[in-house]
């Protein structure tokens, strides 16, 4: 599976060139609905996004070497939890957008795969342990060590 980094600075290729062409307020509806899930894997969202009026020619012209095909597809392999961090970067970038004065540059897709990178250094550990000598480890920091079983009444070693 295709991790939330990995295609965050193409994903955001896509939302600039929407936000460019057909404004942010389409952006800003988009993250509502990938947040809401109604954007499901394989539905055609950017082909629909991009090829508006049902016209064969795209409006929108694409850098070489993508598509709309391409979008979707990356967006389709996003979890539920990738497809909210998603949503929350694009909706912070749309609003820098809007903060802006009309005479400064729009906030490029640099800035907007900036954004999606954050939200994805997220982690979220679910652990459970029990009896003697258990343990619940989510993250360790480097060099470690634990030690369990102590040999005294006292519960040394633990």
């Amino acid at each position: 599976m295709i991790s939330l980094p990995e295609i965050s600075a193409e994903l955001a290729t896509y939302f600039s060139l929407a936000a460019g062409t057909l404004g942010t307020a389409l952006v800003g509806s988009a993250a509502q609905r990938v947040a809401d899930g109604s954007i499901e894997a394989g539905q055609g969202y950017f082909r629909r996004l991009f090829r508006r009026d049902g016209g064969e020619d795209s409006p929108v012209e694409l850098p070489e070497g993508r598509s709309e095909e391409r979008a979707d597809e990356l967006l389709g392999t996003l979890s539920a939890e990738d497809r909210l961090r998603l949503a929350e970067a694009l909706t912070a970038w749309v609003g820098e957008h809007r903060d802006r004065r009309p005479e400064e540059a729009h906030p490029g897709e640099a800035r907007l795969a900036e954004l999606i990178a954050a939200k994805a250094h997220t982690t979220t550990y679910n652990v459970t342990a029990h009896g003697p000598n258990s343990a619940a480890i989510g993250s360790v920091g480097h060099g470690a060590t634990f030690h369990f079983g102590g040999s005294g009444r006292d519960g040394a070693g633990a």
